[in-house]
């Protein structure tokens, strides 16, 4: 069981009406009590039901390329011997 595969509810959550999608306890389209705060649930459920965002699937991302530095080379003074 790794982290990634599990979420814990940290509030109430409620099925609507046809119990298609899970909603906040606020909400006036909720029904039945799903969740209570506390609760572990697999994470594949939660996306299933809409309470998480999936993950996604193409892996970690690329970090990114590091700007290349600026120039800090000194520009010549103009020579006023001239």
């Amino acid at each position: 069981m790794t982290g990634r595969d599990w979420v814990t509810v940290t509030e109430h959550w409620c099925l609507t009406e046809d119990r298609s999608r899970v909603v906040r306890e606020t909400d006036p389209e909720a029904r039945f009590l799903h969740w209570s705060p506390g609760t572990v649930v697999s994470r594949e459920e939660a996306e299933r039901l809409g309470a998480v965002d999936p993950e996604p699937e193409d892996g970690p991302a690329e970090p990114k390329k590091a700007a290349p530095a600026a120039n800090k080379q000194r520009t010549p003074s103009h020579n006023k011997g001239r």
